[in-house]
């Protein structure tokens, strides 16, 4: 049996944690920079404005004031947006062979519907264990689907020789 070539040990390999992280940051990142398009999007029909001191204290004073120092600081480099796309929408290799979107590449629709909801789950904040009840899904079941999700993924990453990041 001969190793491939991209099993030799010249470059690091996807595993399938890299794969879920990537996709939970790809996600992530369409979210903050990507929004709808047109009337359906937020506040289409109203024009923006900028609260004031008098704003805040009156949301304050109402209960309704969010706290937006928890959030985490929104970075949109170009290499990350790039990434995104190359994670949800496919890219074009070197050798001009096209690749699809990572999810595409999920032949089993199962194995991707359990990746899939795992990842916004993660989005939104929500445990695992909560998602599975909600779903009606076993635990030890959607694991290992979700894993294998993101191995089959890893691995033909690995076979196109796409590097880590």
């Amino acid at each position: 049996m001969e190793i491939p070539d991209y099993a030799k040990g010249d470059q690091e390999l996807w595993t399938p944690k890299l794969v879920k992280d990537a996709l939970v940051d790809a996600f992530r990142m369409l979210r903050r920079t990507g929004g709808r398009v047109g009337p359906a999007a937020v506040r289409a029909a109203w024009p923006a404005y900028r609260m004031d001191q008098a704003d805040f204290m009156e949301q304050s004073i109402a209960g309704t004031l969010r706290d937006r120092s928890s959030s985490r600081p929104e970075y949109r480099t170009r290499m990350n947006v790039t990434r995104m796309e190359i994670v949800l929408c496919g890219w074009k290799g070197e050798d001009g062979r096209e690749h699809p979107a990572w999810f595409v590449g999920i032949p089993d629709s199962d194995l991707r519907e359990k990746l899939e909801a795992w990842v916004f789950a993660e989005l939104r904040g929500d445990a695992t264990t909560d998602l599975c009840i909600r779903k009606g899904w076993a635990l030890a079941t959607f694991k290992r689907h979700r894993d294998r999700a993101a191995g089959i993924i890893a691995q033909s990453l690995n076979t196109g020789r796409v590097d880590v990041w």
